[in-house]
């Protein structure tokens, strides 16, 4: 399926979700939502948004629950790049979930699958993949207010022009959480994930993150947070194997190993406006060893004689802050519970690295609507 194809794909589901009656029943078993953001930087390097992008992201997304113990789900997703329609790509998922609880049980058990497609233009093509992914998950009431929960993910890609990355992977994961009367609430979690290569072309990687959480509400209007995750992901001997670990670098998150310590403090404003202020400190390594030299008045590399990237010594690492701030006001309509909400945040990086082609600092803002009914 190729990008255009996804793109009318997506439009068509956002028109039936526009003109769908059965949506606008009061208690339909339907539920249907659409929305857009447009998202402005100044900076940026890798995988993150690139210097100056107007980015557009669409999404929409339809659910039908015909039983309270099932909901089958279908969501279309469109992003497009302004200033490098190379990114442009979109995405296709469907998925059904099945929650079984007896009355008056403890323990809820829930169970899913998916199907996603994902289709880029022409130059990253070869990168086109299929998914296929299951889940199942068991919530313990250790008492009303302390909750276990196990959750064993695995999932299958394929890669129909690259088969060298096809892959296997499958993450397994705990968390708690426990609740007091002072109105303060605690997490806590972990979670480790495996990923083989169909070929022997890449190497097995693996990874491990914990993390925890604490909040206070302090009215009924103002709460704070404060959350602390260590992981340490995708080692191994060889760096070219590690770059295409979990998965490929090219459109997913990039690897990191190490820390991060973030707070946000969340308020309900006048007229229901909801907002958060947070702030994150990491400290992250990177896979490979920096360039020794990068002039980036003429974006140039040192280069040997055999015309490759001289490396330094050591490996590339990054002290990273954030500050942000989000705003969200919700508008419910009396007919059928519809709902508008209107999203923005702006948001302030600074990044410093041994490798002086990922040092920047540099502003995100953020403007989005979402309709559901």
């Amino acid at each position: 399926m190729t990008l255009p194809t996804m793109r009318r794909a997506a439009l068509l589901l956002a028109a039936a979700l526009a003109s769908s009656p059965a949506i606008l029943q009061a208690r339909s078993p339907w539920a249907a939502g659409a929305g857009a953001s447009l998202i402005a930087t100044d900076n940026v390097f890798g995988t993150e948004s690139s210097p100056g992008d107007g980015i557009a992201d669409g999404r929409g997304w339809l659910l039908w629950t015909p039983a309270a113990s099932l909901q089958l789900g279908a969501s279309g997703r469109l992003v497009r790049f302004r200033d490098n329609p190379d990114l442009n790509h979109g995405y296709l998922q469907a998925s059904a979930d099945l929650q079984r609880t007896a009355p008056g049980a403890r323990t809820h058990w829930q169970a899913g699958l998916s199907a996603s497609r994902r289709a880029n233009e022409e130059l990253y093509a070869p990168y086109d993949f299929r998914e296929g992914g299951a889940y199942a998950s068991a919530k313990r009431y250790l008492t009303p207010s302390f909750t276990a929960q196990l959750r064993a993910d695995v999932a299958a890609r394929a890669y129909p022009d690259s088969p060298d990355e096809d892959a296997k992977r499958t993450w397994l994961s705990v968390r708690m959480h426990r609740s007091l009367p002072s109105r303060t609430s605690f997490g806590f979690g972990a979670r480790a994930g495996w990923k083989s290569y169909d070929t022997d072309q890449m190497e097995t990687a693996a990874a491990w993150e914990i993390f925890a959480q604490a909040a206070q509400s302090l009215s009924t209007r103002l709460a704070l947070r404060a959350w602390w995750s260590r992981s340490l992901l995708y080692e191994h001997d060889d760096v070219a194997a590690q770059l295409a670990a979990f998965d490929n670098p090219l459109l997913d998150e990039f690897s990191a190993d190490g820390p991060r310590l973030g707070a946000a403090v969340k308020a309900i404003l006048p007229r229901n406006c909801l907002a958060e202020l947070s702030a994150e400190l990491a400290w992250l390594d990177y896979p490979g060893r920096p360039p020794q030299v990068y002039d980036p008045a003429t974006d140039e590399f040192l280069l040997d004689a055999d015309e490759r990237i001289v490396l330094g010594p050591g490996e590339r690492s990054d002290n990273l802050s954030r500050v942000r701030l989000d705003l969200e006001q919700r508008i419910v309509a009396a007919l059928g519970g519809t709902g508008l909400s209107l999203r923005a945040s702006v948001e302030w990086s600074h990044r410093t690295s041994n490798d002086l082609y990922w040092e920047w600092s540099g502003w995100s803002v953020q403007a989005g609507a979402a309709i559901e009914y």
